[in-house]
């Protein structure tokens, strides 16, 4: 009987085992098929903040071309406003000859040019405060920039400008 006992414990701790054997591969695939998708959704997340960053980054230099081009703008419309344009630096945009300064002297270099790869169109300019509004057109975005600029006259020379400075948007 001592026999058959000893049979009988040995044969159930080795039913026991490889019940426990069986658990244990049960457990260890779901365990790395979970570890795996973890890791997969963090490098997707980590790929997907890359790319928002460089697509901010993208939008800013974009940004900042665009500012940059609205001031060459404005400088450019200052030259000209100390150049052949000087008899409408005491005069609003809004009161204009279609004349300009003379015969021959029309508008359209000053109020809507070309200045790399963009145009620019004069919007308004207000001698009593100085504030000079252009428009950026072109140059790869579909929207139109606009930029406002302080215009700062000679106060001995009212005919001559001195500076120009952004106010922004």
């Amino acid at each position: 009987m001592a026999s058959r006992h000893a049979l009988f414990k040995t044969t159930a701790a080795n039913s026991t085992s490889a019940n426990a054997s069986v658990a244990e591969a049960g457990f260890f695939l779901p365990l790395s098929f979970g570890v795996g998708l973890v890791l997969l959704l963090s490098s997707l997340s980590v790929q997907t903040a890359a790319l928002h960053g460089t697509h901010l980054h993208a939008a800013e230099l974009r940004q900042r071309q665009a500012d940059d081009a609205l001031a060459s703008a404005a400088q450019q419309v200052a030259a000209q406003f100390n150049g052949p344009y000087r008899c409408l630096l005491s005069t609003a945009s809004a009161a204009w000859p279609t004349t300009g300064c003379g015969p021959g002297a029309g508008l359209a270099t000053l109020t809507n040019a070309q200045l790399g790869g963009s145009r620019y169109r004069l919007l308004s300019w207000q001698p009593a405060t100085g504030e000079l509004r252009l428009a950026l057109e072109g140059g790869g975005s579909a929207s139109r920039q606009q930029g406002l600029f302080a215009l700062r006259l000679d106060p001995a020379r009212p005919t001559q400008v001195q500076g120009v400075r952004s106010l922004g948007r």
